[in-house]
């Protein structure tokens, strides 16, 4: 093995890492929104003090 080749592994090692972090925090984040419940109206009325 070259040694620009051992010293590319780590990077891409990283970005790969880097990228199914993006897509899970993604797909979390969007299932976390999309099923937020509804405000009860207790919590309504305390927001307008």
């Amino acid at each position: 093995m070259s040694l620009a080749l051992i010293k590319r592994i780590p990077w891409k090692i990283i970005s790969l890492l880097a990228i199914a972090f993006v897509v899970l925090r993604t797909n979390t984040m969007c299932w976390w929104i999309a099923h937020e419940p509804e405000m009860p109206e207790e919590v309504k009325k305390l927001q307008s003090f």
